[in-house]
């Protein structure tokens, strides 16, 4: 009787790990459009009882566990929301379970986490807060970023906090850079003098000294002042000697069209270019100085403005002005000025940095969205809203910026989708339910066979 009351316990026991495992598909069929969500498997384990030896050891049965497959990437997909974000690749987005609206900083009954679940968007008080009401953390812009092993770094995050500003104020120009080529080809100055002559009457004729010019280029630049108000600004540059240029302002245009004259405090810019044709000097920015521009009609002050001269990118290092053979031509010019901008949208960028785009591309950085990672992903604690816990076993939270260390890179208007395939969900629960059938069968066969003994003693 003892077998046969063992041979109820092991089907009950099957009976009780395929339903855990039923449980466990009808949890991932439950969550198969939740963005971030990673699938579970059930994983079977043989419980057994008796002697030390291997050979006096019974099988009691079967324990089925849950086991999510937390490092599984889900597709990426396009969304219509700028401030959705995904993570191609390893990590997590590091969240707050709570924010205290009043102070902007987590709430004190609040707990850090992360998730995988980014369709952030901005809450009435500008935090990033996804879908299960979890803020996200970062690195604010201008702050120091804090990134690296342990809880320090973790614990250094702040919530992220969209500035709810929708016109970015205009600030004056302090450069501006010319792109083009002056050609070695152009005239330089020529003096011609002609010597003392006589007349019919011998009296002496007073030679004559004449000087042309030497070739100018002007072009037309884009200013601003201190109020973000744009001038036209007239460039002027003339050939002073082979291989040689100077540049001054000129002139220019008010926000109204009205005739400016422009009076450097000082000497004009000089050029000089090698025999390849590459600028020699200057280098980099030049100044100068303050140039007064007055209503050219009335004699009116009109703008006060000092933007500084460029020949020089400041990335590449390569000279933008040339004194090459061919045509003059300044091809363009650009500033770093502008006038007042709307807000256009939101962005992040490729160092994961996330960014308000104003009108003509002027980008200001909000803060930076770090991404999380840890020794054992398999050790985060699963807690509701499709987010993680930090334990021991899963190691301390290790902060990196975006696409550094081996960290997955941070997708802006993207999504991750749950790694839930419904077509082998399904497939694996007619396979549990056989199993749940299989395991019934033992307990009414054991309990048919104890029945059978009972009838012997009658």
């Amino acid at each position: 009787m003892m077998s046969f009351s063992k041979a109820l316990i092991t089907g009950v026991t099957a009976m009780n790990a395929q339903s855990t495992a039923m449980g466990v598909l009808s949890n991932n069929i439950a969550n198969s459009r939740t963005v971030g969500f990673k699938d579970s498997d059930s994983r079977f384990s043989d419980l057994v009882n008796g002697g030390k030896s291997s050979n006096s050891r019974v099988g009691s049965g079967v324990v089925a566990s849950q086991f999510s497959r937390i490092d599984q990437q889900g597709i990426l997909s396009a969304s219509y929301t700028s401030t959705n974000f995904a993570i191609a690749g390893r990590g997590f987005f590091p969240v707050a379970s709570a924010i205290d609206s009043a102070t902007g900083q987590i709430a004190n009954t609040a707990e850090r986490l992360v998730t995988r679940a980014g369709d952030f968007s901005v809450d009435k008080n500008g935090f990033l807060v996804n879908s299960k009401g979890f803020a996200l953390l970062g690195i604010p812009a201008g702050t120091t970023a804090t990134t690296g092993t342990g809880a320090g770094a973790f614990n250094s995050l702040q919530p992220i906090k969209v500035p709810a500003t929708t016109v970015l104020a205009g600030t004056a120009s302090t450069s501006i850079t010319l792109t083009g080529n002056l050609s070695a080809a152009d005239a330089v100055p020529v003096t011609t003098t002609t010597e003392d002559t006589t007349d019919a009457d011998g009296n002496v004729v007073p030679g004559t000294t004449t000087t042309t010019p030497g070739a100018t280029v002007t072009s037309s630049v884009t200013a601003y002042d201190s109020t973000g108000t744009p001038y036209v600004l007239e460039v002027t540059l003339t050939k002073t000697a082979p291989q040689t240029w100077t540049a001054q302002y000129t002139g220019g245009t008010g926000p109204d069209g009205t005739a400016l004259t422009a009076t450097a405090t000082s000497a004009p810019i000089t050029l000089t270019f090698g025999s390849n044709g590459q600028l020699v000097s200057p280098t980099g920015s030049v100044s100068l100085g303050s140039v007064a521009f007055t209503n050219t009609a009335t004699g009116a002050s009109v703008a006060t403005l000092s933007p500084n001269f460029k020949f020089q990118d400041d990335v590449s290092g390569l000279t933008t002005i040339t004194g090459m053979g061919g045509a003059s031509n300044l091809s363009g010019s650009t500033t770093d000025g502008h006038g007042a901008l709307g807000l256009a949208g939101i962005e992040v960028g490729e160092d994961g940095v996330l960014y308000q785009i104003f009108d003509q591309g002027k980008r200001v950085a909000v803060a930076s969205i770090p991404v999380v990672t840890f020794v054992n992903d398999y050790g985060l604690e699963s807690v509701s809203g499709t987010a993680y816990r930090v334990t021991d076993s899963s190691g301390d939270a290790v902060v990196n910026a975006s696409n550094t260390n081996g960290a997955g890179k941070v997708m802006g208007a993207q999504l991750e989708q749950s790694t839930v395939d419904l077509a082998d969900e399904f497939t694996d629960m007619i396979v549990t339910q056989r199993g749940y059938q299989a395991a019934s069968k033992i307990v009414t066969t054991a309990d048919a066979m104890i029945e059978i003994v009972r009838d012997l003693k009658n």
